[in-house]
């Protein structure tokens, strides 16, 4: 299978934009026009949907391609998309096409098809499952009006996978820790100063003292003495010591 060297250096752009993610509800805006740029498509949508009520909520680039109304129709049919109940079914995760479970004929007598596909003009997709909290599935769909999804481009989305998987998770992750964190501070005040509890959040989002010193815009050496004022003021000797304390102690 040929790769052309430019997919690979967006591939790995994107990867490493991924590294710095702190906020899962960026995660969207930061993926979804570099993957469009690695796999072409009319529109790629990120989709967050609730397997007990239907609901459904979504992000999509080019922005403001699919209208927020037809999130309904979508809602009431989602239990005929063969990809969301594959996924729901099996547990795998992996890229899938329409194409892989129905012909074009078999997705056109869907009412899934006949209520909000055929609007947006959608007649090939490629789905990929991401982490998922609770009972939902959470994914990217890739869509095209002509020709469908080639194997090429499934591989390249099988080698993403697990970066963006990791990247999501990551981000969730250091989300809780953030708001943990802030959390903790509000309610302690004479606990560490703002500068130590900024830096102790970046910690707790994974940085180095050279990242961090970059951020702030220091030394990592003043980063370092910072960190000594905080292990002593919580009571520990390590970075893992001090965003568990940190977020364990009540304020």
């Amino acid at each position: 299978m040929y790769v052309p060297l430019r997919s690979l250096q967006q591939a790995v752009h994107l990867v490493d934009a991924l590294a710095d993610l702190d906020d899962p509800a960026s995660f969207p805006g930061l993926v979804l026009p570099k993957l469009a740029r690695l796999i072409r498509c009319d529109v790629i949508t990120y989709n967050e949907i609730g397997l007990d009520g239907g609901e459904v909520s979504y992000a999509d680039y080019p922005c403001g391609i699919r209208e927020s109304a037809a999130s309904e129709a979508f809602a009431a049919h989602v239990h005929e998309h063969p990809i969301i109940a594959h996924y729901q079914m099996s547990g795998t995760d992996g890229p899938l096409m329409i194409s892989d479970f129905l012909s074009q004929q078999q997705f056109h007598r869907l009412g899934l098809y006949a209520e909000f596909y055929r609007s947006l003009a959608v007649e090939h997709q490629m789905g990929l499952a991401l982490p998922a909290p609770g009972k939902q599935i959470v994914g990217l769909a890739f869509n095209r009006s002509h020709t469908d999804f080639s194997e090429s481009d499934r591989a390249i989305l099988r080698a993403l996978h697990t970066p963006l998987a990791a990247g999501l998770d990551r981000a969730r992750a250091r989300d809780r820790a953030r708001r943990a964190l802030a959390a903790r501070n509000a309610a302690d005040p004479s606990g560490l100063t703002s500068r130590e509890a900024e830096i102790l959040r970046l910690v707790a989002a994974g940085r180095t003292n050279t990242a961090i010193a970059r951020n702030l815009d220091v030394s990592p050496r003043t980063i370092a003495k910072h960190l000594e004022h905080i292990y002593r003021k919580l009571g520990v000797t390590s970075r893992a010591a001090a965003v568990s304390q940190a977020v364990a102690r009540p304020g």
